[in-house]
C-alpha cells in the first residue's frame, strides 16, 4: 500500500448529512459535508478519549462532533469547540487530528493520503468521456476483493488471461493470436493497445450477437494510473460501438480491495439495458476474483527474479516497474511493523499539515514506512534488464 496518492474513499451520493466511516490503507477515516456541500476527510479518532468521530454528527460550526464528549473537529482537523470548557474557551494546540485534501470527480470522493505539497502530487486520473452524456451512457457498480490492490490492478490490465478466465471474451486456442501492439509508460501511468479475437457477443436482449462476428479482430486499450490505482479499459467492439470501464481500486488494507467502477457505452443508451450491463460487469469481476484471491503469494513479488515473464507480460511488468519506483522512494506502508501494536496504538497517515506545521506536538504517530532505496533509478534499471533477459 502506497501513500502520497489520491484514492477513492466513497461514492459522492453516499455522503449526505451524516458522517461516514471509511477504511483506506488499513486506517480509519471519517467523511462529512459542511453547509456548503464541501466534503472533509479526517482521521477517524477523537484524540480526547479515542472515540470514532464517524459515530457523531455534523454541527452548525461545519464540524463533526465526537459522540462521546461532544468535541467538535473542523475540516482542517482542528478542535473548534470543547463543550465542557464552554464557548470562547481556549483549545489546546495538540487538539487536532490529520485532515486530508478531497476532490469530487466522476461521482466519487477522492482523498489525498500523504503529506506532499499540492504542486508535487500526481493528478487525479483523467476521464474526459464521463462528462459527455450526449455520447456516453454511464452505469455504476462496485466490487470487493479479498486480495491485494497490486494484484487487482495487474489483473485488470492483463489481456492474456481473458482467453482462459472469461469465456465471453476469449478462446484458449486464440491465445497465441492475441497480442500487444504498443505500450507507453510515464512515471505514474501506462497505456497499451492490444488486438484480440473474442467470441461473438451476447446480452442486451440478444441484440449484441449482431454487433461482432465470432473471432473478429477487436481492438482493446488497457491503461493504468498509479494515482487511485485506476484501471481504464477501452474496448472498440466494432466501427461504431465502444465501451470504457474505469475502475478506481482502493486498498482497504493489505488483503482487501474495493473497486469503484464506472462503465460507459456509446450504444443502447436507454436505461432498460443498464441492469444487464451491471450484471455482466459483476460476472467478469467475479471470474477474476476466483483467480486473484487464490494467487500465491498474495502480494506482487518485489522482484521479477521469482517469476518467469514472456512477451505478453510486458504491460503488467510496466505496472510493476512504476509501482516499484515509488516503493523505493519510501512511500510504502510498513504494515508488518504495526502488527505488534494491534489494539494498543493508533497510527495515522501523515497529512500535509504535518509537513507545514512541524512545531506542533501531534498526539498520534504516523504509520511506519518501508525505508527508501538509496538509488531507486538504478534498481528500476536492473529490473528492466532482468525482464529483457526473461522475455
Amino acid at each position: 500500500m502506497l501513500t502520497n496518492l489520491w484514492y477513492v474513499a466513497e461514492w459522492s451520493n453516499k455522503v449526505t448529512t451524516k458522517p461516514v466511516k471509511v477504511k483506506l490503507l488499513g486506517q480509519n477515516f471519517v467523511l462529512f459535508r459542511d453547509s456548503k456541500g464541501k466534503v472533509s476527510c479526517l482521521s477517524d479518532i477523537c484524540i480526547h478519549r479515542g472515540a470514532s468521530l464517524a459515530g457523531g454528527k455534523t454541527t452548525k460550526r461545519d464540524c463533526v462532533a465526537c459522540p462521546y464528549h461532544g468535541w467538535e473537529f473542523n475540516g482542517e482537523g482542528k478542535v473548534a469547540f470543547i463543550p465542557s470548557r464552554g464557548e470562547g474557551a481556549d483549545v489546546p494546540q495538540r487538539a487536532r487530528v490529520d485532515a486530508y485534501p478531497t476532490e469530487e470527480r466522476y461521482g466519487m470522493i477522492w482523498v489525498f493520503l500523504g503529506d506532499l505539497p499540492e504542486e508535487e502530487r500526481y493528478p487525479i486520473p483523467p476521464f474526459p468521456e464521463f462528462e459527455d452524456r450526449k455520447n456516453w451512457r454511464p452505469i455504476y457498480t462496485q466490487f470487493d476483493w479479498t486480495g491485494s490492490v497490486d494484484r487487482v490492478v495487474e489483473n485488470g490490465i492483463d489481456i492474456a488471461h481473458t482467453a482462459f478466465v472469461h469465456p465471453g471474451f476469449g478462446y484458449p486456442e486464440m491465445a497465441d493470436k492475441n497480442h500487444i501492439a504498443s505500450i507507453e509508460a510515464t512515471e505514474s501511468s501506462g497505456a497499451s493497445s492490444c488486438v484480440l479475437y473474442p467470441p461473438q457477443l451476447e446480452g442486451n436482449l440478444g441484440l449484441m450477437r449482431f454487433a461482432r462476428r465470432d473471432k473478429a479482430e477487436t481492438h482493446v486499450h488497457p491503461g493504468f494510473y498509479l494515482s487511485g490505482h485506476c484501471v481504464r479499459l477501452h474496448i472498440q467492439i466494432n466501427a461504431w460501438m465502444e465501451t470504457i470501464i474505469f475502475d478506481a481500486n482502493t486498498p482497504i488494507d493489505e488483503n482487501h480491495t474495493r473497486s469503484f467502477v464506472v462503465q460507459l457505452r456509446n450504444f443502447f443508451k436507454w436505461g432498460i439495458f443498464d441492469k444487464g450491463s451491471v450484471k455482466r460487469t459483476q460476472k467478469v469481476f467475479g471470474e477474476d476474483a476466483a483467480i486473484v484471491e487464490a494467487l500465491s503469494p498474495n502480494y506482487l513479488p518485489e522482484t521479477l527474479q521469482t517469476e518467469v515473464s514472456v512477451e505478453q507480460d510486458r504491460f503488467m511488468n510496466a505496472w510493476r516497474r512504476v509501482r516499484k519506483v515509488h516503493i523505493d522512494k519510501g512511500w510504502k506502508v510498513d504494515s508488518k511493523a504495526m502488527e505488534p501494536f494491534a489494539g494498543e496504538k493508533v497510527f495515522t497517515i501523515p497529512s500535509p499539515a504535518r509537513r507545514t506545521n512541524p512545531e506542533i506536538p501531534w498526539a498520534l504517530e504516523t504509520v511506519p514506512l518501508v525505508p527508501p532505496v538509496t538509488n531507486p533509478r538504478r534498481a528500476a534499471e536492473q529490473e528492466q534488464e532482468l525482464e529483457s533477459r526473461s522475455a
